[in-house]
């Protein structure tokens, strides 16, 4: 695409390196019996000893919004209903400071006896949604930072055409902007594919090869599953789904 031979110095301008690696095998099973330790206090009523677990910004957050007998029990009753009852783990990260990790996890849940909406499952229903567990270390102790649900991968809308198109194909003169996580790179012997999750939809957002990005200097590397990415495009005349890259940067994780 000629197209592409023009953004492709502005493509490595705006590509930033990314500081996390992977987190060891053993830190991470540590980090998840740190969480299994508070689901298991939160799962036995005894909500003191859950927070003792939290980092020390969640414990003042909570120290100021439960004062009430009410309140400490309503909480403990919504985290009681987030606490997974098994976790399939898909990545592990941890930032160049060795501070703070992240471990992305698939989690399930059976739906319990009582769910009182019309929309519910039946009981004893699995159900599967994204999960992400943060950690932060404080002194010389992990401690359990904050949990970010997401969509059930099975229900995400999968990108269906990830063919490549000339220009024509695309509304050049509309300019879009978009960004999320990379569920997963292609690297075509003519262009590349880079797919990005928005919520609970993926879009194909196409760049040049590997080869040509490599020779202009950018870090094709740091476009792996998980990356947070920010693009501006053009979007396709016709496929919601696909959009022409103009530029890309990779979010740097702290």
């Amino acid at each position: 695409m000629i197209r592409w031979t023009i953004a492709l110095a502005a493509l490595l301008l705006v590509v930033a390196p990314a500081a996390a690696a992977p987190l060891d095998a053993a830190l991470q099973q540590e980090l998840l019996a740190l969480y299994d330790r508070y689901n298991k206090s939160i799962r036995a009523g005894k909500l003191d000893d859950a927070l003792a677990l939290r980092s020390a910004q969640v414990r003042a957050e909570a120290k100021k919004e439960l004062k009430t007998a009410k309140q400490k029990r309503e909480t403990l009753e919504m985290a009681q209903a987030m606490s997974p009852d098994s976790l399939e783990v898909q990545r592990g990260v941890i930032n160049r400071a060795g501070s703070k990790a992240e471990i992305a996890t698939i989690a399930a849940k059976a739906v319990p006896k009582g769910m009182q909406s019309k929309d519910a499952p039946p009981p004893g229903t699995i159900t599967r949604l994204g999960l992400t567990l943060e950690f932060i270390k404080e002194g010389s102790a992990w401690k359990f930072s904050n949990q970010t649900f997401g969509p059930d991968p099975s229900q995400i809308a999968a990108c269906k055409d990830e063919a490549n198109e000339p220009d024509t194909a695309y509304d050049t003169e509309r300019n879009l902007t978009m960004g999320g996580p990379i569920a997963r790179v292609d690297f075509k012997p003519d262009y590349t594919v880079v797919v990005v999750r928005v919520v609970d939809e993926e879009t194909c957002t196409f760049l040049p090869s590997k080869a040509e990005l490599e020779k202009s200097g950018l870090h094709t590397d740091k476009l792996v599953p998980y990356a947070i990415v920010e693009i501006e495009g053009s979007p396709h005349r016709t496929d919601k789904q696909k959009v022409l890259v103009d530029k890309i940067s990779v979010q740097e994780e702290e």
